[in-house]
C-alpha cells in the first residue's frame, strides 16, 4: 500500500513538472484561454466528447500538455500516462492501446497530434481509465485531491461531478 502511494505521488510530481512549460497551469486555465469558437462547447468537451479541427487540436495540446500526457512538441508522455492509466485501472493492457494511438498521432502535424492521440485512444477499451487519469491530475493541478492519497475512483468522479455541475449545471 505504502509502494502503491509513493509511486502515486512520483507519478503526479512527474505530471505536474512537464505541465509546467506552458503559461497555462491548470485545465481551467486552459478552458479559459480556450478559441471562442469552443467556449459554448465546452461542456461537451468535459464529457469527452471528441472534436475536430485546429481550435480544438489547439485546445487539446493545452490541456494534455498541462496534465502531462503531451510534450509540446505534441509527442506522447509514454511512461506516465501508461501509470496513471494503470492507476486507474490495472487490469487492461494499456500499453498496446497507447503505442496504437501514438502511432496515429504520429501521422499528423505537431499541432494536430494531440488531439489525435485523445480521439483516438477515447475509441479504445482504456478509454475509462483515460478519462479518471485526466480528470485526477486535473483535481491535483486545482488543489481539489492530494496526490499522497491513495486514488480513489469513486472521489474523483464525484468531484469532477460537481465542478462539471458548476460549469454546466
Amino acid at each position: 500500500m505504502l509502494g502503491k502511494n509513493l509511486l502515486n505521488i512520483a507519478l503526479v510530481w512527474c505530471m505536474l513538472s512537464l505541465g509546467q512549460a506552458r503559461e497555462e497551469e491548470t485545465v481551467e486555465e486552459c478552458e479559459q484561454s480556450m478559441p471562442q469558437s469552443l467556449k459554448g462547447r465546452l461542456c461537451e468537451i468535459r464529457q469527452y466528447t471528441p472534436v475536430q479541427g485546429k481550435d480544438m487540436d489547439s485546445h487539446m495540446q493545452c490541456v494534455l500538455e498541462v496534465v502531462g500526457f503531451v510534450e509540446e512538441s505534441g509527442d506522447v508522455v509514454f511512461q506516465e500516462l501508461l501509470g496513471l492509466l494503470k492507476m486507474a485501472d490495472s487490469k487492461l493492457d494499456h500499453a498496446e492501446n497507447i503505442k496504437k494511438c501514438k502511432a496515429e498521432a504520429d501521422q499528423v502535424a505537431s499541432s494536430g497530434k494531440a488531439n489525435k492521440f485523445y480521439t483516438c485512444l477515447l475509441g479504445t477499451n482504456s478509454s475509462p481509465a483515460f478519462k479518471l487519469a485526466v480528470d485526477y491530475v486535473e483535481l491535483v493541478l486545482a488543489d481539489k485531491l492530494r496526490s499522497d492519497m491513495p486514488f480513489d475512483a469513486n472521489r474523483v468522479s464525484t468531484l469532477m461531478k460537481q465542478i462539471d455541475d458548476g460549469l454546466c449545471g
